[in-house]
């Protein structure tokens, strides 16, 4: 199969036309390639906040695929939908702690809520992530910028019992 990029046609057929050593002539072929950015800076912001808060105790790891979060045995059978979800999302922030010899499992996922969160079917997911996090015992943190002044924030948890204002001024 050919496909056609910016007037330049690739031969997909990689099993039999990809050439490791003329890599560099290939991706030549793709303009527009540049370096992306890890997470956006509401969630630096909140990184950076949360070592302040808590120290150098943790790792803060952005954008983790919450597949890597919730685990599953090749053997679990998920429904289409939650499959797609499950397989699609990620978190904003997962927090390991720094021990030795290391723990990977994230002790603490953080999400950045924004007005988006405040949409119906944006809703539906963010209960829907809340709920495969609580099955693996996973804690999660909502943060929110609070709209009345823009130099605090509010952290809170899913069912909203519990809540903290921070100033990061």
């Amino acid at each position: 199969m050919t496909v056609s990029l910016n007037s330049h046609s690739i031969n997909t057929n990689l099993s039999t036309e990809f050439d490791l050593n003329n890599i560099k002539e290939l991706l030549s072929n793709f303009h527009g390639f540049e370096s992306g950015e890890i997470s956006n800076e509401y969630e630096m912001t909140v990184m950076d906040m949360l070592e302040v808060i808590l120290g150098d105790r943790f790792r803060y790891c952005p954008q983790v695929p919450l597949e890597i979060i919730c685990s599953r045995s090749e053997f679990c059978h998920l429904p289409n939908d939650i499959w797609k979800f499950w397989v699609n999302s990620k978190v904003d922030i997962a927090l390991m702690e720094r021990t030795f010899p290391a723990n990977r499992q994230a002790k603490l996922v953080v999400e950045c809520q924004s007005y988006f969160h405040n949409l119906p079917d944006v809703q539906k997911r963010d209960r829907l992530k809340a709920e495969l996090l609580s099955v693996v015992k996973v804690p999660l943190i909502y943060v929110r910028r609070v709209d009345e002044d823009g130099r605090f924030y509010r952290f809170f948890t899913p069912d909203e019992r519990d809540e903290i204002y921070y100033s990061a001024t």
